[in-house]
């Protein structure tokens, strides 16, 4: 067919415009949750944000937000919109890859092709690019400003190039197309490196084009070059360069006395100098294969140069700057994400190896006076060789995921695992639960949207659940149409065109399986992690294109009566359905939670407050707001977890808009990575009677007072803690003076704060915030979300008081179990500042995330609702219940267990009759979710539900409806008693 080319690229912009339509219309309308918000922040402005960074995608992404025509609202919208781009240009890319590969499945060329050969490539690549458009993790990747939709793009591009290569008639024109995926793949590193996991594929494309016949033996040799290639690229190009640029640096400044930046400059003059010898050396001697090697590894550095961004920008020093990445030392550390620490992956220890010594490290440097300086040594645990093993996959030590190790593998304690416990994680969790269920909840089904959520079988389609399983919009079922169309379109390559499947299923094990090996995943996580393989689900929808093209095949030669529209129509059904299914799912085009959320909790906080927060969904929105749209930026955020660095405490040290620095008095040098204080092990000592002054032991840490000090097991010297409690003198006069202390409270003002040890030990996030309270004086008002608070080693809950959304530190002492509420100024936060967007509106979809923040919102009226209660002001508290239930009602966002704790103080206010109706939805709902749930193994939903029907039956008895209460209360013990939860 002559014109076949241009009509198909016609074609791919057609899909491309569908998707990109979809997508537009589904795209969220502003910020999203999780890293999108630091995205945002980072692109807009050109900041610095986690490592190992994305510098390609904030470029892309500032680009973006210039089509916001200066309104800050909509940045984040266009920026979103980015991805929605990205992702439809993968759908366009994989249209074409189909048709190139629906050609080579029917053994035609282009030009052999006839009119209705070319219909049925067309029409089957048409239904394989829908299956893309619509799969479940790709099209929520499609919506929201992450890295995965452009990382995605590129790399179906480096793909599609390779397979371009591949059909290529002249050689010597071919070779342009090896130095595009070298510069694609030099770029995908200023993304995500999802691009070097094709690198085995690649290999079996050129093996099997220049190789005849090929080999097992050739097809595994090709496979282990392709490996040998990505750690090449890997660790020997991304971090390598960089580590060999700072050892010249090293050589030249320290040991010859040249000037900083010396060393690199010598390194890039050389690495340049050679790639420009060797490319004339080659042209002048003929050598082509060795000018295609050159051509491709420059190209490949001039994609990865994008990361000099990250040098640039961290030396203008913006308010955010992760890791601040401004010197070579620093760069590498970026690179190498060395703050997330590491996961074993060919051989290491299990989480039971005991560590039988601690030994020094790499050496840290820093930037000194005229050299660089040695100013610690990173710490090297050595473990018990006997319990250590190949591909340890039970690795972590952390207390929460040992627990979870343990309760998974029905360990004893003090029970270390075997080997077999090593392998039946990897395959039945890390595998089983991790990588196939995902697989499942995108070409068969979804049982919720919960993290935990099963998929599900064509059974489950006709199966009685409970209405709000039955209703909730995340449960979707295809009938396992995608997955059997998929697997016959894999069994039909395999049978015409084996070279093909081979490069196709090389790709789906790198980009699936193999990375889920590398990766190393933990048994708890914060979130579903299936946007990790949303590009082995993209080599899977080529797959359900090649089975629509078997179907379309097989009418065909049936001589069947318009068999191309009979067998077009039929497989459409399966893209159709997954549309369908997950369109409100998907749907964020009224979701305004997150930035909203953000905005409620800087709105409690009063002026130039400081705040601390704890994970990315309380920081990230909040770093959104006041870096875009510039809401609040007096409020200082400080997250909690990053305040266990050096290079964030001396950020913290800057003024930051209208921020003032925080004062702290201990100098950089105690606060230093690798130093005296990144952790203060409590130490007891007999001779210390009852708690610590807190200035006198800053005073002392600040001198580094040998009392303080204890040896570490590799030769340094650390300080300690010497008491389990610590106090602080407080001013009360001068407290007074200020009116910071809600009338309603001045009675609880102490002399002295006084708060016990919740850990080990103090980290350095503790001992700035001990620095911070000496030094303040009370003058800059200090808050905390709940996360952080919890996550804080120190007990300072008696010393909080709720002022709306966040928790405020102050010198008054709690001795009550119920919680200080400054009732006024939470009153007026929550019923005239909060805003709660979407919330009220059943079309717009909450998520389990988002759930989670609307529970915390109604525990948060109803704690507003007793104190109000306690303080005799029954129609306010009424008022403030009513509001909740209007502005967060159950047809939008289902009620939970924190509306239960809502009918007592209904029957409290005078509402027995809202209080009644809402203890029947709730029992009713909780009694059939127990009943579905005791055939399934309990979850953390069994639990809410099991809550739920206690605090009903504990209301309505205290209220006098004992009837009621004994029904629930039995209810209860039946499932309390069937789930073993006792």
């Amino acid at each position: 067919m002559h014109n076949f080319t241009a009509i198909n690229r016609r074609l791919g912009g057609v899909f491309f415009g569908f998707a990109a339509l979809v997508y537009a219309l589904t795209a969220a309308p502003t910020a999203s949750f999780w890293d999108c918000g630091e995205y945002i922040a980072t692109a807009y402005k050109l900041q610095v944000p986690h490592p190992p960074g994305a510098p390609l995608f904030l470029l892309i992404g500032r680009l973006f937000s210039f089509l916001a025509g200066g309104d800050v609202t909509r940045v984040a919208f266009w920026m979103n919109m980015s991805s929605a781009l990205a992702s439809a240009g993968a759908v366009m890319v994989v249209f074409w890859m189909l048709s190139l590969l629906g050609r080579q499945v029917l053994g035609k060329s282009t030009q052999a092709l006839t009119r209705q050969e070319a219909i049925m490539v067309w029409a089957a690549s048409g239904v394989g690019a829908l299956a893309l458009t619509f799969c479940d993790t790709f099209w929520r990747n499609a919506t929201e400003t992450e890295t995965y939709a452009s990382s995605t793009l590129v790399m179906v591009l480096v793909v599609w190039a390779m397979l371009q290569w591949d059909l290529a008639a002249d050689q010597r024109k071919a070779h342009r197309w090896l130095v595009l995926v070298a510069y694609l793949m030099g770029l995908s590193t200023g993304l995500r490196i999802f691009s070097l996991l094709t690198l085995p594929a690649l290999c079996l494309i050129v093996y099997f084009k220049t190789s005849v016949p090929a080999t097992l033996l050739g097809t595994l040799q090709a496979l282990l070059v392709g490996s040998l290639l990505i750690g090449v690229i890997y660790i020997g190009i991304i971090p390598g360069l960089p580590s060999l640029a700072f050892q010249s640096e090293l050589l030249l400044v320290n040991r010859l006395g040249l000037p900083f930046g010396s060393g690199i400059v010598a390194f890039l003059l050389v690495l340049v100098g050679s790639l420009v010898g060797g490319l004339v050396y080659a042209v002048r001697q003929q050598r082509e294969k060795l000018n295609v090697g050159l051509l491709c590894f420059s190209f490949l550095l001039i994609g990865y140069s994008t990361h000099t961004l990250e040098l640039i920008r961290a030396n203008a020093q913006p308010p955010i700057n992760e890791n601040d990445p401004s010197s070579v030392v620093n760069f590498i550390g970026y690179l190498q994400r060395e703050q997330y620490g590491h996961r074993p992956l060919v051989y290491g220890p299990l989480f039971t190896a005991p560590i039988i010594r601690q030994e020094k490290g790499a050496p840290v440097y820093r930037k000194g006076a005229h050299h660089y300086e040695i100013v610690g040594h990173k710490p090297r645990n050595i473990f018990d060789p006997q319990a250590c093993t190949f591909l340890p996959r039970l690795w972590s030590r952390s207390a929460p995921q040992i627990r979870a190790y343990s309760a998974w593998l029905g360990l004893k304690p003090g029970q270390s695992p075997s080997f077999g416990d090593n392998l039946r994680f990897l395959l039945q969790h890390q595998l089983g639960k991790g990588f196939f269920r995902y697989f499942l909840w995108n070409f068969a089904g979804r049982a919720s949207d919960e993290q935990e959520a099963t998929w599900c079988s064509p059974l489950d389609a006709f199966s009685k659940v409970p209405q709000a399983i039955a209703h909730n919009p995340g449960r979707s079922n295809y009938c396992w149409l995608p997955l059997l169309l998929g697997l016959l379109g894999a069994g039909f390559q395999f049978q015409r065109h084996r070279k093909s499947f081979g490069v196709l299923l090389a790709l789906f094990l790198m980009l699936g399986m193999a990375f889920l090996c590398f990766w190393n995943p933990l048994p708890i996580e914060p979130r579903a992690r299936d946007y990790f393989y949303a590009n082995a689900f993209l080599v899977f929808t080529l797959w359900i294109g090649l089975g629509a093209l078997t179907v379309i095949h097989y009418f065909h030669q049936r001589n069947l009566k318009a068999a191309i529209p009979l067998g077009t129509a039929c497989c459409l059904l399966v893209p159709a359905l997954m549309g369908v299914q997950g369109w409100k799912s998907h749907d964020r085009s009224h979701q305004y939670l997150c930035v909203d959320a953000a905005k409620n909790l800087l709105s409690s906080c009063a002026p130039y407050a400081i705040l601390f927060t704890g994970g990315d969904n309380d920081t990230f929105p909040l770093w959104y707001v006041q870096e875009v749209e510039g809401f609040r930026t007096d409020v200082r955020v400080v997250v909690l977890s990053y305040a266990n660095t050096d290079w964030y405490i001396q950020q913290l040290r800057c003024p930051t808009y209208q921020s003032a620095p925080l004062p702290l008095s201990l100098p950089p040098t105690q606060y230093r990575q690798y130093g005296p204080n990144d952790f203060l092990p409590c130490l007891p000592r007999p001779e210390i009677q009852g708690p610590l002054d807190t200035d006198q032991y800053l005073q002392l840490i600040q001198a580094s007072h040998p009392a303080l000090q204890v040896r570490t097991a590799t030769g340094a010297y650390n300080n300690c803690l010497t008491a389990e409690k610590m106090y602080l003198t407080v001013d009360k006069a001068a407290v007074l003076a200020q009116g910071i202390i809600p009338p309603a409270y001045q009675h609880l003002l102490v002399e002295t704060m006084e708060w016990g040890l919740k850990g080990r030990g103090l980290e350095k996030k503790e001992l700035l915030l001990l620095d911070l309270l000496v030094t303040n004086h009370w003058e800059r008002p200090i808050y905390f979300n709940p996360t952080s608070l919890n996550n804080l080693n120190i007990a300072l809950k008696d010393y909080m008081v709720c002022e709306g959304t966040a928790l405020r530190l102050l010198p008054i002492k709690n001795t009550t179990d119920t919680a200080l509420v400054n009732t006024d100024a939470m009153y007026h936060h929550l019923m005239r500042q909060c805003q709660w967007r979407g919330l009220d509106n059943p079309r717009v979809h909450c998520d389990e995330n988002q759930r989670d923040f609307v529970t915390n919102y109604r525990l948060m009226f109803n704690t507003l609702a007793k104190a109000l209660l306690r303080e005799g002001k029954a129609v306010q508290a009424q008022e403030v219940l009513l509001h909740c239930l209007q502005v967060m009602p159950d047809q939008a966002v289902p009620y939970d267990a924190a509306n239960a704790c809502m009918v007592g103080p209904l029957l409290a206010t005078g509402a027995p009759q809202k209080a009644l109706d809402l203890a029947h939805t709730l029992g009713e709902r909780a009694t059939a979710l127990l009943a579905y749930q005791t055939a399934l193994q309990a979850t953390r939903a069994t639990q809410r539900q099991l809550a739920t029907l206690n605090e009903l039956a504990r209301a309505l008895h205290q209220a006098g409806y004992k009837n009621l209460a004994q029904a629930y209360h039995a209810v209860f013990q039946e499932y309390y008693q069937k789930f073993q939860l006792h």
